[in-house]
């Protein structure tokens, strides 16, 4: 990225150390040669921002009215934007960490490898991510720490360990029977989603993620088929509204897609094998699409334990499908709605597909 398109570090950094500044509330004036105006499309000349301790009080040009005592900023010809949004982030893991590497990996180190992801991915000009997925409510951990200004990183929406069924792409399929292990996801049958719903929901859960389909990189699933039942994501969904949590759904599968947006799921997320009937009832229910930039670019160049999904079972669509069909493709067409996501660990970083 250019040195002259600053992404606001000055105001992500007010954003993110508002506890911090409790002790001083000396607000901070930042000038810069342009601002990028998102609502009008626009570039403003000699903008002027105003912060006061974690709030942007006024915007406005080079006779904006500041305070006497503010600390000022002055950035020179860079170009300011607005803080931006990850809607599909996993902070606590490392590109790289994943298959049997990650049993080695314990909950406080997910959680410190989160401090130092939030911090680059704050750095990167993110100042909001919705964190869909992390084992023992490392990203609940992380989300608390960031708020208390123990670290530095974005504000996040945190989902603690996502659910989905036993053997599915959300469980842990890597240690032999004698273990007897589930990830703390897997629930099965309407009464245990409920259940883990209510689970996730007292340990800090802000928003719900759930598993409707097998993923690429998970050991024993298959992509292209549907893993809950609709009785399932009906339940799971349901009891998930009811506690005024929004629900996000890992869904590849065209016929997993159409079930949970029926079920009332808020946002498909990847939809890899998304097709004309599913982008149309996703417009009839105002599903959002989070379509992930990662799994058609760079599923090609993974480390051989990744690559489950994709040797075992039904072939997957070749990457440059991608452009024209599905996620990437159709719904571009359809005024459906996006939501902008990497699936990142942290900016231009891998998590999961």
């Amino acid at each position: 990225m250019s040195a002259k398109l600053l992404l606001i570090a000055s105001l992500a950094s007010a954003a993110s150390f508002g506890a911090q500044q409790k002790a001083s509330n000396t607000p901070i004036v930042v000038r810069a040669s342009k601002l990028f105006d998102p609502t009008s499309g626009r570039l403003l000349d000699s903008p002027v921002v105003l912060i006061s301790g974690n709030h942007i009080e006024a915007v406005g040009s080079r006779d904006l009215a500041t305070p006497a005592n503010a600390r000022m900023i002055d950035l020179g010809s860079a170009t300011l934007l607005p803080g931006l949004i990850d809607v599909h982030t996993h902070l606590t893991f490392d590109a790289g960490g994943g298959g049997y590497e990650s049993l080695g990996i314990s909950t406080p180190r997910a959680a410190l490898t989160g401090a130092k992801n939030a911090r680059l991915t704050l750095l990167a000009g993110f100042t909001t991510v919705r964190n869909v997925g992390a084992e023992g409510y490392a990203d609940v951990a992380l989300r608390d720490a960031i708020d208390a200004g123990d670290v530095i990183g974005p504000r996040m929406q945190v989902s603690g360990p996502p659910l989905g069924i036993t053997g599915g792409h959300c469980d842990s399929n890597l240690l032999p029977p004698q273990f007897h292990y589930s990830a703390e996801g897997a629930a099965d049958g309407v009464e245990a989603v409920m259940h883990k719903v209510r689970e996730v929901v007292k340990y800090g859960a802000d928003v719900i993620k759930f598993c409707a389909s097998g993923g690429v990189f998970s050991k024993g699933d298959n992509p292209r088929l549907e893993q809950y039942s609709p009785a399932e994501m009906q339940a799971l969904i349901t009891e998930a509204h009811r506690l005024g949590r929004k629900v996000a759904t890992h869904a590849h599968s065209t016929v997993a897609i159409k079930d949970a947006v029926r079920a009332g799921v808020d946002s498909i997320e990847h939809g890899i094998f998304l097709d004309d009937e599913g982008i149309q009832l996703m417009k009839e229910h105002n599903t959002f699409l989070v379509p992930t930039s990662y799994p058609p670019k760079k599923k090609v160049r993974l480390r051989p334990s990744y690559t489950w999904g994709i040797t075992t079972g039904p072939p997957m669509v070749a990457p440059n499908s991608f452009q024209t069909k599905g996620a990437f493709g159709l719904p571009a067409k359809s005024s459906k709605k996006l939501a902008a996501s990497s699936a990142a660990s942290r900016c231009t970083s891998y998590a999961d597909p």
